[in-house]
């Protein structure tokens, strides 16, 4: 019997990136927008907390259709919906229509994170994605998918809604997707307030935001890359209490920073780079122990994880956007406090997990446990 290609990691990178890349590059030029348009700034974070609204309310759907349909169908109509999107807003004549474009951009992004992190738990053990992960996160060059999902499932409301239930109902599971929704909702809610305060209370411009930001992004990689070297070595549970521990250090530092010594725009960025060491560190082993818990709803477990994610970070998007724009302190407060939730529901997830332990071994084996 023939067997499909395993996909490239390449490819699996660049599915998973395209939907952050296209978030990130509006970024720097969030507060340019308000005078572009001639609007208020509360409603110009609505160009990022609803893309994110948008990447959330995807992810219900993506997963279940995927595990029904195949990885590769659902992948190309999402990758569709996104390149409708992205000419919409090419061509905006008006914030609102700006906002709808990033809406579907965001719904059609959504498709290659979920798929990319299902893909891999499809074809390796919770160690293994752990690594494919880390690799996945740091690539970003094209190749060919073929097809993972060799177990369709029947696609109808109950069954998805019993599977969401299921998930639900696994404390290990909540505490994961609770931990990397966090971590997500920490690094979002920093860039919705980042370039505001970098324009209207350091008077910098757009381009030190797209200098400076290269620091937490190439923290980010090597966390990843360390990630990688030792996902078989220490294991993913340790890992993700490794990575949070780091993260949290940095937010203390962070808080410690502004006390002593005020706002400047070292210290909005060296702490968070310090942070995003431990997220990378941390979150492929997050997303690969969540995915383990229920193989067989890999999809699924992907999408609700990929929901939490955004609606949290969606979530502190808004609150940023009620905070004044120059409250660096409200600002840091909240990234911390995100920081802060994702160690607590890490160490509940790793070290007191309700109703059983996540499996250890080998994917194959846990699907014919599940078939008897």
């Amino acid at each position: 019997m023939s067997r499909n290609p395993v996909p490239s990691l390449a490819l699996l990178a660049a599915v998973t990136a395209i939907g952050f890349c296209a978030l990130q590059m509006v970024v720097p030029v969030l507060p340019l927008l308000a005078t572009a348009f001639d609007d208020r700034a509360a409603r110009v974070q609505l160009v990022l907390a609803l893309y994110l609204a948008g990447i959330a309310g995807g992810q219900l759907v993506y997963g279940p259709l995927s595990d029904r349909f195949g990885r590769r169908p659902v992948l190309i109509a999402g990758l569709a919906m996104f390149l409708v999107g992205t000419l919409l807003c090419g061509v905006a004549w008006s914030l609102a229509a700006l906002i709808f474009g990033r809406v579907l951009e965001g719904s059609g992004a959504c498709a290659g994170i979920v798929l990319g992190r299902a893909i891999i738990r499809d074809i390796y053990d919770r160690e293994a994605a752990a690594r494919g992960l880390a690799i996945v996160m740091m690539a970003m060059t094209v190749a060919r998918l073929a097809e993972t999902n060799t177990h369709p499932a029947p696609l109808d409301i109950v069954g998805m809604a019993v599977s969401y239930i299921t998930l639900l109902r696994s404390p290990q599971f909540l505490g994961f997707a609770l931990c990397s929704a966090c971590t997500s909702a920490s690094w979002f809610t920093f860039i919705a307030g980042t370039p505001y305060l970098l324009s209207d209370v350091l008077r910098q411009p757009p381009s030190t935001y797209g200098l400076m930001i290269l620091l937490p992004m190439a923290g980010y990689l090597l966390g990843n890359a360390a990630a990688a070297r030792f996902a078989f070595r220490l294991g993913s549970l340790r890992l993700v209490i490794w990575g949070r521990a780091v993260a949290f250090a940095a937010a203390i530092v962070m808080v410690l920073w502004y006390l002593l010594a005020g706002l400047d725009t070292w210290l909005l960025f060296v702490p968070i780079a310090l942070c995003s060491i431990g997220d990378g560190l941390s979150q492929p082993a997050v997303m690969a122990a969540g995915l383990s818990i229920y193989p067989r709803l890999a999809g699924t477990a992907s999408g609700l994880m990929g929901f939490l994610q955004m609606t949290v970070a969606a979530l502190g998007t808004f609150l940023v956007a009620l905070l004044p724009h120059d409250s660096a302190l409200g600002m840091i407060v909240v990234v911390g406090g995100f920081i802060a939730l994702a160690l607590a529901f890490g160490i509940f997830a790793v070290r007191r997990p309700l109703g059983g332990s996540v499996p250890d071994v080998p994917v194959l084996q846990l699907r014919r446990e599940e078939s008897v």
